[in-house]
């Protein structure tokens, strides 16, 4: 059993980037390092069931992210985010998840390794909810503005227009984070939501490396193609 650590928002641990946000927790239960939190953050999301092209992406974001030293941030959910935190491990890169429930407990289970990866490679867990607390229909809803939160920008690798992933975009427009999502280059078609976000100009589209690295925030970078 990992040592479950909490901190208030007059502690020093605290995360910098929630201090001035009045909706913010009160108080963060966290596993591992905290201190990730203060590195520039991109919340990498999709969704649970994305098709196996989405998934490889969604690993392969998280790869070069990671390696552009970036924080990866999301929910620990199978699927996207599951691809996406296992990606920023295998580049020795840091990765918040934050949970919908108490850390005494990760959900879901099957992502329990991962989850421990994360911890040991200088990542952490984040909760705003004590030990024994399961998750619920709401607490997933409360996670998603949570990511929002923390993220300096929010990247949507695969969502519907309906889906679960969509609160998370609006998230991110309630707190003004920059939203990017994953576009096709080769004129195929992309998700319906993520087309939606950037049609409606909520989104930036990102097509390949460049413009993922350009988007996250870093000046340099090599020119390569991402999904190959």
């Amino acid at each position: 059993m990992w040592e479950i650590q909490s901190c208030q928002k007059s502690d020093e641990c605290y995360p910098k980037i929630l201090r001035d946000i009045k909706a913010a927790p009160d108080i963060l239960y966290y596993v591992g390092d905290i201190s990730a939190c203060e590195n520039i953050v991109i919340a990498v999301v999709g969704k649970r069931n994305a098709a196996e092209r989405y998934l490889k992406i969604a690993k392969r974001v998280g790869e070069i992210l990671a390696r552009e030293g970036f924080t990866i941030l999301n929910g620990l959910a199978i699927g996207v985010d599951a691809y996406a935190s296992e990606g920023a491990v295998g580049a020795n890169g840091k990765v918040v998840a934050v949970m919908p429930g108490g850390l005494d407990e990760v959900y879901p289970k099957s992502n329990r390794k991962l989850a421990e990866k994360i911890v040991q490679a200088g990542g952490c867990l984040i909760s705003e909810y004590p030990n024994g607390t399961r998750p619920q229909k709401y607490t997933f809803v409360q996670r998603d503005r949570i990511q929002a939160m923390l993220s300096n920008k929010v990247f949507i690798v695969d969502a519907e227009k309906d889906g679960g992933t969509m609160h998370t975009a609006d998230c991110a427009a309630k707190y003004a984070k920059p939203l990017g999502c994953f576009v096709e280059s080769d004129g195929t078609e992309s998700p319906a939501g993520n087309q939606m976000l950037v049609d409606s100009h909520r989104a930036s589209a990102v097509r390949n490396t460049e413009a993922l690295i350009d988007f996250a925030g870093q000046p340099d970078y090599a020119q390569m193609s991402l999904f190959v």
